[in-house]
């Protein structure tokens, strides 16, 4: 089971996440033609049954949510996460710079789901070529509400034998005033209980090809 990951495990899927979070933070630079910088992730490992209690305390209030479902070696969902209240710097980022002000609210779900699936993709795509594994995804969809009802929404497994490995990241937008807007969230990959239970299997064999 992932939460019996033993410490090398657990720093090998750190480096992992910071290897793929430094990746999305490239792509999204590209994307807003400015630097953004993504912190180092802070890695956690949760059983499915206290998911939405961890999240909660994590990011409480009002979410909203980039879901993508993952198939392969990986079955389960990608989910970035986000404070509905402080989503808007990082969505008006991703806008062309002449949109008026007024309409980038309705624009909002647009550029999120754009943002989400750079950030989920760029992450999960090194992190499976790393891996030795494939991941699929299917196209990106946004939820909003709080944490139970966008996990129910995006298909999550909230039973004991499943998992989620959450990568608590800041994103710092430096194009934004009045010194860079600072959004912080969550990227949880929720993994069915099948996948769950490979997941040590599939960190060792990518220790062992690194140690040796």
């Amino acid at each position: 089971m992932p939460q019996r990951l033993d410490e090398l495990e657990r720093d090998a899927l750190a480096e992992l996440g910071n290897i793929g979070v430094g990746k999305a933070s490239t792509a999204l630079s590209r994307m807003v033609g400015g630097p953004v910088l993504v912190s180092v992730p802070n890695v956690e490992i949760v059983p499915g049954d206290r998911l939405v209690a961890a999240l909660e305390q994590a990011l409480p209030g009002p979410l909203v949510a980039v879901s993508e479902s993952l198939s392969g070696t990986f079955r389960g969902s990608a989910i970035l996460l986000l404070p509905e209240r402080s989503s808007l710097p990082l969505a008006s980022a991703a806008l062309p710079p002449d949109v008026p002000k007024e309409d980038a609210q309705e624009l909002e779900a647009e550029a999120l789901a754009e943002v989400g699936n750079i950030v989920l993709n760029s992450c999960l795509s090194l992190m499976a070529n790393l891996l030795g594994t494939g991941i699929d995804t299917t196209l990106p969809s946004i939820l909003r509400g709080p944490v139970a009802r966008v996990l129910e929404g995006c298909g999550v497994e909230t039973a004991a034998e499943a998992s989620a490995i959450l990568f608590q990241v800041t994103f710092r937008l430096e194009s934004q005033a009045p010194a860079g807007a600072i959004v912080g969230g969550e990227i949880v990959l929720a993994l069915d209980a099948e996948s769950s239970a490979g997941l040590k299997a599939i960190i060792g064999r990518y220790i062992g090809r690194i140690l040796n």
